[in-house]
């Protein structure tokens, strides 16, 4: 009797704790809808004077559509805010790793000390820019192929940020244009330092290629011998394929390799002795 009230309250417990998870759940989804919903408002609001404009026959309709379009892209993004996934935060990292050199470059275009409000929004943009990188490092991070996929998203928004500074280049030697000059040698530092430095693994990296070279000289030594280490060749060759993106999985594999070599040396030098 005990028992069968000790696995309804387990139960109710259980259901309690799923019922409070479904509730909050809702509750972010309903906020995000919100929120792209008000984002996607505020950008049809932006570009209103564009399209009538457009309509009554008037050109720069594709010149006033720049920020409009980055609201709308980030009102569809902004829904992969709420849901706990790999495939979402991957996309949300990679939109973030995007974005922030285009920010970058729009703030420092805006930045005219001669008017307080651009430079308030300038500041304001820088922020929301930073943010982005702040977002894009802390979630594309791990192995190496992580890594070059963060490094070519930024590289992708760096193109698209000195392509909108070649299409708007402000006068030479002015604060905009250095502002520009030190947000793209800003964006092409930091994607090259990714993508040849930035690897946290690298020591790993290298102390496991060298020692999978000497381990695949002494497998060479021991076949031409006549050993048995087909095991060991097996986990060598995994160890090739997965420890360049993983060295620590890579070296627990030479490990178990190195340790299968001397099982078969072992093994060889007692059936010589018998």
């Amino acid at each position: 009797m005990e028992v069968g009230c000790m696995v309804d309250a387990w139960a109710d417990v259980e259901t309690a704790i799923e019922s409070a998870i479904k509730q909050r759940q809702q509750r972010l989804e309903r906020l995000t809808s919100t929120s792209a919903l008000l984002l996607l408002s505020g950008a049809l609001w932006l570009m209103w004077p564009n399209l009538n404009a457009a309509i009554l026959g008037e050109s720069g309709l594709l010149k006033g559509l720049g920020f409009p379009l980055l609201i709308i892209v980030w009102g569809l993004i902004i829904q992969d805010l709420a849901v706990d996934d790999a495939r979402a935060r991957t996309r949300v990292g990679s939109a973030a790793s995007v974005l922030w050199p285009v920010l970058l470059i729009t703030a420092a275009q805006a930045l005219d000390f001669s008017n307080l409000s651009l430079v308030a929004g300038s500041v304001l943009l820088t922020g929301v820019a930073l943010s982005c990188l702040s977002a894009s490092k802390s979630i594309l991070q791990g192995g190496l192929d992580v890594l070059r996929w963060r490094a070519l998203m930024t590289g992708l928004g760096t193109v698209i940020a000195i392509s909108l500074f070649a299409g708007s280049t402000p006068e030479s030697m002015t604060n905009e244009w250095l502002a520009c000059i030190v947000s793209m040698a800003f964006a092409v530092g930091l994607t090259g330092y990714v993508w040849f430095v930035g690897d946290d693994q690298r020591a790993n990296r290298k102390k496991f290629s060298r020692r999978l070279d000497s381990l695949e000289v002494q497998l060479l030594e021991l076949k031409a011998d006549g050993a048995a280490v087909d095991q060991a060749s097996s986990l060598i060759m995994t160890a090739r394929e997965e420890g360049h993106v993983d060295p620590l999985h890579g070296m627990e594999l030479l490990n178990q390799a190195e340790d299968e070599m001397e099982r078969a040396l072992s093994l060889s030098g007692d059936v010589e002795a018998i």
